[in-house]
């Protein structure tokens, strides 16, 4: 059975997280369920062609060192969008995982979609699971490869889920949070710097703002911190998070693995304010010349 993975009903795996219990639902039509799954293997070179069409190729084959793996205990089945404002089943996907990666201390992704459940694929002959998201890395503000989903963890889906589908449809939310969740699959930590900074800078509507730098600085500041002390202090690190994505864009200079980090949780935890207000942070106001 092979299916576009926008049909219903979707399956999911996720990495990274496993469940306390056997189920969960996070929404209408969208539940989590304990599962194993395991992805293995890795690509083989050949060196002489099939003796005909569609036959293997012949020995010896050689494999590649690396490739993409992945271990996951946890299943989402998407039977309705009905809840999620008009997204397809492989965007309501992408934002369970998305709201997890805002929450969990560890590298959640949807690895692979499915249009049965995973339970089911080893008594099937031709489930066609598909590849979602399945970059060979990952990078983020994590601290373990995996973690158990608390109450807390899965009460924040829960609610964040809603809100996220509603802000999808806006524009300036879409653009910037779309480009700080790509980040995370950039090849490289510069790559992946410059992308959040420019997240960051969608998300605040800053692009025409002629002292840029200092706009930035002091928005993100004013919005992540915690009283005016921790505000000024949040500016002093973001100045200097900033200056290194100039670095990169102006000479090509390197980030060290702790900067980019930061600046990664800089940006995460303005996303998770967007969701917990239920509201884009306001634009600022230019006076018409």
């Amino acid at each position: 059975m092979k299916a576009w993975p926008d049909a219903l009903p979707l399956y999911g795996c996720l990495t990274g997280i496993e469940l306390p219990d056997s189920g969960f639902e996070a929404a209408l039509g969208v539940t989590l369920s304990s599962v194993f799954v395991d992805m293995f293997g890795t690509s083989l070179l050949a060196f002489a062609p099939p003796p005909k069409p569609k036959a293997p190729h012949p020995g010896p084959w050689i494999p590649v060192n690396g490739g993409y793996t992945f271990k996951s205990r946890t299943q989402v089945a998407i039977t309705d969008v009905s809840a999620f404002d008009g997204l397809t089943p492989s965007a309501v996907a992408w934002l369970v995982a998305a709201m997890l990666r805002l929450q969990m201390a560890s590298p959640v992704r949807m690895a692979v979609l499915a249009a049965m459940s995973f339970d089911m694929m080893k008594s099937t002959p031709e489930p066609w699971p598909i590849p979602f998201e399945s970059a060979t890395h990952q990078i983020g503000p994590y601290r373990t490869n995996s973690a158990a989903a608390t109450e807390e963890d899965l009460r924040w889906l829960r609610g964040a889920l809603p809100v996220a589908a509603r802000l999808y449809h806006e524009e300036r939310f879409f653009r910037a949070f779309s480009i700080y969740d790509q980040a995370q699959w950039s090849p490289t930590l510069e790559m992946g710097t410059i992308l959040v900074w420019t997240a960051i800078e969608a998300l605040f509507d800053l692009g025409g703002e002629r002292e840029k730098t200092k706009a930035i600085c002091r928005a993100l500041a004013d919005y992540v911190g915690d009283g005016q002390s921790d505000r000024d202090r949040a500016y002093q690190v973001i100045r200097d998070m900033y200056g290194k994505r100039g670095s990169v864009v102006h000479y090509g200079g390197r980030v060290k693995p702790e900067d980019a980090i930061q600046s990664y949780q800089f940006a995460k935890v303005a996303f998770r304010r967007c969701i917990i207000d239920g509201r884009l942070p306001p634009a600022p106001q230019r006076v018409l010349q």
